[in-house]
């Protein structure tokens, strides 16, 4: 449901940005954050109940120990990753007014569409960014061994590859992401991308 408001949502980013589109991404932002929070609570869970195993029976259970921290370390450096790309637009938006860890309702330039392009695509964080989702897919991938199905989930859902604009011509994942984009399109992008991260961790952790 959230992600067809999303692109409904950027789709209509080409008629006009008004107060109801970003009233809408306010809306799909705060849904993704209290999704956020829930996940992270259930994969708190899941690694207390690695941690119980393991002081229990370290012989039979260190093994899926040590790779559910694995998996944990990889997804808190890569969440990180992306809330500090968040944080870095948010303060090139709002300057000295700018909050940590903002939601979109918390940032006062939500219609400006010049510091995407100028953040990630000029200053080239939209590459690293790129580069970043491939190594965090693959690597759950190797971690998670022979698991076809999640291996196609993770990569219907960590997709970087170019796209089409309306005239059918190629453009880049970067430029799909964040060129004249919104603040409140790309940061909402950035949360579900954090979204992904903590539901992928939690899968992958149980496998």
């Amino acid at each position: 449901m959230i992600g067809m408001m999303y692109l409904v949502l950027t789709a209509m980013l080409a008629l006009n940005v008004s107060a109801s589109i970003l009233n809408g991404y306010t809306q799909v932002d705060d849904s993704l954050h209290a999704t956020i929070e829930t996940m992270q609570e259930s994969n708190a869970d899941t690694y207390a109940t690695f941690k119980a195993a393991l002081d229990k029976n370290p012989e039979k259970t260190q093994e899926w120990y040590d790779k559910a921290m694995e998996v944990k370390t990889a997804s808190d450096r890569f969440f990180d990753y992306v809330q500090k790309f968040k944080d870095d637009m948010v303060l090139l938006a709002d300057g000295n007014k700018a909050i940590k860890n903002a939601k979109v309702s918390d940032i006062g330039k939500k219609d400006d569409t010049n510091i995407p392009s100028q953040y990630a695509i000029n200053e080239g964080n939209a590459a690293i960014l790129k580069e970043a989702i491939n190594q965090y897919r693959e690597f759950l991938i190797s971690v998670t061994g022979d698991t076809q199905a999640f291996d196609a989930e993770l990569r219907r859902t960590f997709v970087t590859d170019d796209g089409q604009n309306a005239e059918g011509e190629t453009i880049s994942w970067e430029n799909m992401i964040f060129h004249e984009m919104p603040m409140c399109a790309s940061i909402t992008v950035l949360t579900k991308l954090q979204n992904d991260i903590r539901h992928c961790e939690g899968v992958a952790t149980r496998l």
